[in-house]
């Protein structure tokens, strides 16, 4: 494993600066492993999808992200947005200090750093699937890749307020996601969407909202898709209709620990493409991975064992078996 390079990618401000503190003992700790690696510290928003391409171009096939959910998916882009190797053949390793580490359940990646760094030694991995979007930037198609989960309704809109906050306040924490989760339970109104999967009709209607993944949670831990697995080479779709805020506010912690589809209001489908259209003329948002995308209509694609993930010593991988479902 270590007889090649790897380059390790840290955003010095995730985690309120906590990696940039801990970068001493990860290097130490990974050096006395025998790792050979190049580290860079990122200086802006994207600056880690440019440094992921060069570091290709120049040879490695290695990566280590030290950050949060939007390093990883920004690396993630980096990756796939090149055209000189196959993504198949790029390896990565996450060690989780930011403000949203939502990635790591799904590939049961300890929180804690130390016991993320072990993960990287024992170098147990996966091909995993990786998810595409295309969407609508002021006119014009775009599109990006994720690792985790996309957003619609309440969660894009939570994300859209945080943002917001965060611009004002210059500073972002799970303080300020509360602050603006709180801000849209009590506003945000649903939004009317038609929804395919696999090109059939899902739903028609309001929605409070939707997420559509290969991961397990968003949020900071919210388990909004439980019944994801994230190498069957399927999206999971999670939506939840309108449904009376006391009741919400009551049960949600049941939305927290994966029991969303005890709700009459949840609906759970899974498929290898997803559509998503506004039927009226209010603005809906999308996030992957915690970023803010454009405007509809959304036109998801799953990319299955596209991505060599390094994984928890307690990950299963998915093995197909005659009862697996065909869609």
């Amino acid at each position: 494993m270590f007889s090649s390079r790897w380059m390790i990618i840290l955003n010095p401000v995730a985690g309120g600066g906590k990696t940039a503190v801990m970068w001493p003992h990860i290097s130490k700790f990974l050096h006395e492993h025998d790792l050979c690696f190049e580290c860079i510290f990122t200086k802006h928003k994207y600056h880690a999808v440019t440094i992921t391409i060069e570091a290709i171009r120049e040879g490695f096939r290695n990566f280590i992200v030290i950050g949060g959910d939007g390093t990883f998916h920004e690396v993630i882009n980096g990756i796939f947005y090149q055209q000189d190797v196959p993504t198949q053949n790029i390896t990565m390793g996450i060690i989780p200090i930011g403000t949203g580490n939502d990635f790591i359940y799904a590939y049961k990646i300890p929180l804690n750093h130390v016991r993320a760094m072990e993960t990287i030694i024992k170098n147990k991995s996966i091909l995993t699937d990786v998810g595409w979007v295309s969407f609508q930037d002021y006119g014009i198609e775009r599109s990006r890749y994720f690792a985790n989960a996309a957003g619609m309704g309440l969660d894009a809109a939570v994300i859209k307020h945080y943002e917001r906050i965060v611009e004002q306040d210059n500073r972002r924490g799970k303080a300020q996601y509360l602050s603006s989760l709180l801000h849209q339970f009590l506003f945000y109104r649903p939004k009317d969407l038609r929804i395919l999967v696999n090109g059939n009709m899902f739903y028609e209607g309001p929605v409070l909202t939707c997420s559509i993944g290969i991961g397990v949670s968003i949020g900071s831990g919210m388990k909004a898709l439980p019944l994801s697995i994230p190498d069957d080479g399927l999206f999971d779709i999670t939506l939840v209709a309108p449904m009376n805020k006391v009741t919400l506010a009551l049960r949600i912690r049941d939305f927290i620990d994966g029991k969303v589809y005890s709700f009459k209001e949840a609906l759970h489908g899974r498929g290898k493409t997803v559509e998503i259209m506004p039927n009226s003329k209010n603005t809906t948002f999308l996030e992957t991975d915690g970023e803010l995308m454009g405007t509809p209509p959304y036109v998801f694609s799953i990319i299955p064992s596209s991505l060599r993930l390094l994984v928890g010593e307690d990950f299963v991988p998915y093995v197909k078996n005659e009862t697996s479902p065909e869609f």
